[in-house]
């Protein structure tokens, strides 16, 4: 499952996080798009995998498909029908 979004980001590279409220007016604050994907199987759990333009790729394991979901609204505001095959 994919989706894209495109959100603001503080920092670079290696170090990043989805800005919050509380950042406005820091530096390296940066509007980004990010590739989302959720990898896995009902054994071993899924991976909401992170890979901002630019920047390196980061996960959060999650033990079902909705859980992963639900993050990536909480996080990015992907809707959970905005995923594609």
């Amino acid at each position: 499952m994919k989706a894209v979004v495109e959100i603001l980001i503080r920092g670079y590279g290696n170090r990043w996080k989805v800005a919050e409220p509380s950042d406005a007016g820091a530096s390296h604050l940066q509007r980004c798009v990010v590739a989302l994907k959720i990898d896995g199987d009902g054994k071993s759990g899924y991976h909401l995998v992170m890979s901002p333009e630019g920047c390196f790729t980061a996960d959060t394991w999650h033990e079902t498909i909705e859980d992963a979901k639900d993050t990536a609204l909480e996080i990015f505001g992907i809707p959970l029908d905005g995923w594609t095959e």
